[in-house]
């Protein structure tokens, strides 16, 4: 694993974001794959406490179908519990942990000494962070694996997230900021129409080999300069005039191409502004 780090900045802009939260950082971490960066992630480590997160968010396999080396990312994120908060996504690899009968039992272990140190797991859940009198809903969703199949995509059924997780109103007036963590990045439109104002993903490694001036070349579905690669997206919600974003984690390891070419490892930081000072 390479030993540098490189941090995103973003600024995200609403009229929901009030004096409360305005200034609010998220640190976002994903695709770790149980690797280090730096020995016992030190490296990792010293650059989440420079930025100084109010929050971070671990948006979906922090750890490999494998099941080895899971340690590896309890450690780390025990080490950061003891300074932030911490919510935390599924991807396709606890997916696969959880449903795998060699692995599940493993895996159950993980995800119970996680909640032991404060890690709040969004397993088809969602929450509230609180300041003053404001709020912001956090909600991980775990789709199912048909949708991370390799070579095509996977119609997704209207409702169908709706039938995992309650749909958030955008209309209501107390309905705050809408975070969603979804690990694969291709169903922006669906999380878009669910209401969705923000969305942390990650899944497609940067495309593997990021070319200059074209972006990711290929995704862990073997599509070749896929449509979301890394960055920032939006996408406007006809029906409702509803707007959201999406922040693409490149990730921080590597697991089915075992290669990050002019790809360095990613943590992105998202500041909250009141757009309306």
């Amino acid at each position: 694993m390479s030993k540098k780090v490189s941090v995103s900045q973003y600024t995200y802009s609403s009229p929901k974001i009030n004096s409360d939260f305005d200034g609010y950082r998220i640190a976002v971490l994903s695709d770790l794959h149980a690797n280090e960066v730096g020995a016992g992630n030190s490296l990792l480590i010293k650059k989440i406490v420079e930025i100084n997160p109010d929050l971070v968010i671990a948006a979906g396999d922090m750890v490999s179908d494998n099941a080895k080396n899971m340690h590896i990312t309890f450690e780390l994120l025990k080490t950061l519990s003891n300074m932030y908060d911490i919510y935390y996504g599924c991807g396709n690899h606890e997916l696969k942990l959880a449903l795998n009968p060699v692995t599940k039992a493993k895996y159950r272990h993980y995800r119970r000494a996680l909640r032991k140190i404060g890690v709040h797991y969004l397993n088809n859940k969602s929450c509230h962070i609180r300041r003053g009198g404001s709020k912001i809903s956090v909600t991980g969703v775990n789709i199912g694996r048909k949708y991370y199949k390799k070579l095509g995509k996977k119609k997704m059924p209207d409702g169908y997230l709706n039938r995992l997780i309650c749909p958030h109103s955008v209309y209501s007036e107390d309905a705050g900021l809408s975070i969603l963590i979804a690990h694969n990045p291709l169903y922006f439109e669906q999380y878009a129409g669910w209401g969705a104002d923000i969305v942390f993903s990650g899944h497609v490694h940067g495309g593997i080999m990021v070319l200059p001036f074209i972006g990711g070349v290929i995704s862990p579905s073997l599509e070749l300069f896929p449509k979301y690669d890394f960055g920032e997206f939006t996408l406007n919600v006809e029906k409702d005039g509803h707007t959201s974003t999406m922040y693409l984690s490149r990730g921080l390891g590597a697991h089915t191409i075992p290669i990050r070419i002019n790809n360095r490892p990613e943590i992105m930081v998202i500041e909250l502004k009141n757009s309306v000072k």
